[in-house]
């Protein structure tokens, strides 16, 4: 049995980046055990990676983006390890880039896998093994009050699911809106959101908890960003398509496969060659690119995109019985 420890820790979108390495580990050796390790600070994120066919078990560290002793007491005992470990003081050290501008030259699935050690990732993997995975263990959609105390019951669909099962979820902003060069402008999703609800389309904001509001009309536009992590995932599963930018939160959602438009740039400083090397191999959409900037992103044609995909008009019926 050949234990592994890893495989990225730190951030959502590296940590999703990191699961083709499952597979590949799972390829290199007969048996393997593999704990997947998150750093405390993200460990809201653990039910992601539940039930995940590859992972065997989940580790949290010892401290909030680091590791104590304890980790690095059982980091020590596996026979693979993703970054770094230094015995003389017992500590497990950062990972690294050894090519500060790898995006030039390789993918981030490639990047990361390199940074675990791994050079042999293309050669090992077919190009959907190099698709992170993700497992979905639970339901999509708003978490309805059901019948309690039964032994069996059918499960009740509220109509608020029903309508989002029509409407558009978006992430927005990048980086939880501190990276601004990887997101339009606050001023050019306002007017997106506004566009869509005059044309009674329901919309819903996702991200973090500090994000600017997008609309004040609370009809159809239904800021979420208060909730957990995990909960704004499951409801956004539930919509008919998914918008957002570059960020950890689309890799989550590309790794479920659920429709989905990127707005993607090439925001890393001196970016020049290889342009998507930090979208995600989405399966179930596409990456609409602008090279080095958005400010030629046009909102009709992101609204006509938007409608291509299936996502409707709220209906009268809708609107009389809508939560």
């Amino acid at each position: 049995m050949i234990k592994i420890w890893g495989t990225s820790f730190s951030l959502i979108g590296d940590l999703i980046m990191s699961l083709p390495q499952l597979v590949y580990f799972k390829k290199k050796y007969k048996k393997t055990y593999i704990n997947f390790v998150l750093h405390k600070k993200i460990s809201y994120c653990a039910p992601l990676f539940f039930n995940h066919p590859d992972i065997d078990k989940i580790l949290i560290s010892g401290e909030w983006s680091s590791f104590n002793s304890n980790d690095y007491r059982i980091a020590s005992k596996c026979d693979v390890i993703t970054t770094k470990l230094d015995h003389n003081n017992k500590q497990i050290l950062n990972r690294q880039h050894e090519d500060k501008n790898w995006y030039n030259h390789r993918s981030c699935i490639e990047e990361t896998a390199l940074m675990s050690g791994i050079t042999d990732l293309n050669e090992t993997l077919t190009t959907n093994e190099k698709i992170p995975y993700l497992y979905k263990w639970f339901d999509c959609g708003f978490e309805d009050e059901q019948k309690k105390a039964a032994y069996t019951y059918d499960k009740i669909e509220s109509k608020r699911n029903k309508i989002l099962n029509k409407s558009l979820a978006i992430w927005p902003f990048a980086g939880y809106g501190r990276s601004k060069n990887r997101n339009p402008s606050e001023e050019w999703w306002s007017r997106l959101v506004s566009k869509l609800i005059d044309n009674s389309i329901n919309v819903y904001h996702f991200g973090y908890f500090k994000e600017p509001k997008l609309s004040k009309n609370i009809k159809y536009y239904h800021n979420l960003t208060d909730l957990d992590f995990f909960n704004q995932i499951k409801i956004s599963l539930g919509s008919k398509l998914a918008l957002g930018t570059d960020s950890g939160s689309m890799w989550v959602l590309s790794a479920y496969n659920h429709p989905m438009i990127i707005l993607g740039i090439n925001w890393y400083d001196n970016h020049t060659d290889n342009l998507k090397a930090t979208i995600p191999p989405i399966k179930n959409g596409e990456c609409i690119f602008n090279k080095n900037n958005f400010l030629n992103l046009s909102v009709d044609e992101i609204y006509e995109k938007i409608l291509s995909y299936g996502v409707k008009k709220e209906n009268l019926i809708e609107k009389i019985f809508k939560f």
